[in-house]
């Protein structure tokens, strides 16, 4: 008997290791058959950095890309309960992937953003720069209990002549009881006496350099990054859980359901400790509403004089995740700190090698920008200027921090071409100093809003070979096709009044960077429609209908690829999404066209009609 039954066993092992298992008696709960089949497609998979694989058909199982290839190899793949979509014709890519992504949920940009009342309120304002203080003047005095601290963000296009109108007078004028703190942008404030006490008092060194103080000593008013920073953290109240209940969720839900909406699957970015509770929340609480993946770079590094305390308690949390069927929906891809270089229409405006054709004093006053790092507006020192002591409060030295504990720095905007190459210089010496409590980083050191270009920037990058590894690149398109306007000061075009002609057409020289081997991707921010980034890209045609460095347009595959593939390569996610492969996450959008036969005029007019996350509808159309 002992022996019929081993025989027995054996055979059944050969039945099975043969497959000569009849299928009918294979367990139901064993067939995982794929929920979609989609055929009869353009399949733009992404899969190759040149000549990437045009499909017909895709079958997606589970959160995963289970098959792709002809309709012949991926048809038959259909279960009884598989959804088959016939695609007719129309165009399937990878979710787009945007890096600016900031405000994607409410308080991405605490740091300079207005409060009072514990609310998040908007930015101070007005026809006149008489008139913001006016406003301001009556908030304090109606709107706010004596000795609360108060926060105002000033609209971009008064800080530069609050510069030079305003200090710790005015504001201890107008408000004598509350400490006050207004923002002319991250890195640069205006604050009363109350407000430089009050940090002291908790905290921040006294005699800090970007307190600024006059020939007797005295506090002028004038706020640098890191005190900026300290206030907006340290100081500033959390919102109340009135403003989480009643805006910030709802707004995050709203904002994220708009990005599916525009085949947007992903939003990475700098982003605040408030948002990372809103995240959370909907995460346990509103799954369906946290509905593409969020990857914050965490910004409790950014304009911290404190940074070594706080990752000694801390440690590492890169890649830490909430997980659910989609896969990873929250994922820390590193730390942030404070840009450099600030916007065309800022008062730091553009960190640049090569200077202004035309200083406009109301808009910003020095001719190739103020180092925000250094506070160069009131200290008048750039980077190589400042003494050990100086480095170590500011952020260069929290990027060497980050590193040794094993933090890359991502979601950092460097506009200027000065603060590019400074940026590199910093992410080098950062990954050649002594002491690295991790050897190797997880995730690539990200630069965004990378736009002024100049060949001083190549040629430090091509002279450090080791920095094509390590540094990933955003670079905004937007900023010369569609610039700014200064209106209450009656200019327009912000970007050329200042830089002239050849500055725009240094801007964002996709071509070139390409072709230097330089890895990028086209940024995006809010949930706007990737295929008019990708017509930018293409056409480089401004809004007054110029062509602008023709020479510098992509192809509509390279634009794909900086919107998708690129995108991924960004926070170092290459491997699971970003292309059309099989065991990538399941993150596709469907057009109710075909993106590479349209008239690249008219592509921007194509619309989602079915968006996938992790295989799971965030977005459908009944045009599908």
């Amino acid at each position: 008997m002992i022996i019929k039954h081993m025989v027995c066993m054996f055979a059944v092992v050969i039945l099975l290791n043969t497959g000569a298992v009849y299928s009918q008696s294979v367990p139901q709960e064993l067939v995982h058959y794929p929920e979609y089949v989609f055929y009869n497609g353009q399949v733009l998979t992404a899969d190759a950095d040149q000549d990437f694989t045009v499909a017909q058909a895709v079958a997606v199982r589970g959160n995963r890309i289970f098959k792709v290839g002809s309709d012949a190899e991926i048809r038959h793949l259909a279960g009884p309960d598989t959804r088959v979509i016939d695609l007719q014709g129309r165009s399937m890519t990878p979710g787009f992937i945007y890096n600016d992504g900031d405000n994607a949920v409410p308080a991405g940009d605490l740091l300079k953003e207005s409060q009072w009342q514990d609310m998040i309120q908007p930015k101070l304002g007005g026809q006149t720069i008489d008139q913001a203080l006016v406003t301001l003047a009556y908030i304090v005095e109606n709107q706010t209990n004596p000795g609360d601290p108060v926060f105002f963000n000033l609209q971009d296009q008064w800080a530069a002549i609050a510069m030079r109108s305003w200090g710790v007078d005015t504001l201890d004028e107008v408000a004598p009881e509350n400490p006050v703190a207004i923002y002319l942008d991250s890195s640069y404030g205006i604050m009363n006496t109350a407000m430089i006490d009050l940090a002291i008092e908790s905290g921040f060194p006294a005699d800090h350099f970007h307190i600024d103080r006059d020939a007797d000593g005295d506090y002028t008013g004038v706020a640098g990054a890191q005190l900026v920073g300290f206030v907006g953290r340290e100081i500033r109240p959390w919102p109340s859980p009135k403003w989480f209940d009643e805006v910030a969720i709802p707004d995050a839900i709203a904002s994220l359901a708009n990005y599916t909406r525009n085949g947007i699957t992903l939003a990475t970015g700098h982003m605040s400790a408030p948002t990372m509770t809103v995240l959370n929340r909907l995460f346990h609480e509103n799954p369906e509403g946290l509905a593409i993946r969020v990857y914050p770079g965490l910004d409790f590094l950014r304009q911290n004089p404190n940074g070594e305390m706080y990752l000694k308690r801390m440690g590492n949390l890169v890649d830490f995740s909430l997980s659910d069927g989609r896969g990873e929906m929250v994922t820390i891809v590193g730390a942030s700190v404070g840009p450099h270089s600030g916007s065309e229409d800022a008062a730091a405006s553009l960190l640049s090698i090569t200077p202004k054709t035309n200083v406009i004093e109301d808009i910003s006053p020095n001719a190739n920008g103020y180092n925000r790092w250094t506070s160069e507006w009131f200290t008048g020192l750039s980077q190589g200027d400042l003494t050990g002591n100086q480095q170590l409060q500011t952020d260069y030295y929290n990027v060497i921090l980050a590193r040794q504990h094993g933090w890359n720095i991502t979601g950092i905007h460097n506009r200027g071409s000065e603060g590019i190459r400074l940026a590199m210089q910093n992410v080098y010496e950062a990954e050649n100093q002594d002491k690295l409590y991790v050897k190797k980083l997880w995730r690539p050191q990200g630069f965004d809003h990378n736009v002024d270009w100049e060949p001083e920037v190549y040629e430090y990058y091509e002279a450090r070979p080791q920095l094509k590894e390590l540094i990933r690149f955003g670079v905004s398109i937007e900023t010369f096709i569609e610039q700014r306007d200064a209106e209450p000061l009656g200019i327009k075009n912000v970007l050329e009044a200042q830089y002239g002609i050849e500055g725009l057409e240094r801007s964002a020289p996709l071509k070139s960077i390409l072709n230097k081997g330089i890895k990028f991707h086209i940024e995006g921010s809010g949930p706007s429609n990737p295929l008019r980034k990708m017509q930018m890209a293409i056409m480089r045609v401004d809004d007054d209908g110029r062509v602008i460095a023709p020479q510098e347009a992509l192809t509509r595959e390279e634009a794909l690829l900086a919107l998708t593939r690129w995108g991924a390569r960004f926070i170092g996610s290459e491997n699971v999404m970003g292309s059309i492969v099989a065991d990538n996450m399941a993150d596709l959008v469907v057009f109710d066209g075909n993106i590479m036969d349209v008239p690249i005029e008219n592509i921007h007019e194509l619309k989602p009609v079915l968006t996938l996350v992790g295989g799971k509808v965030a977005f459908e159309s009944p045009d599908l």
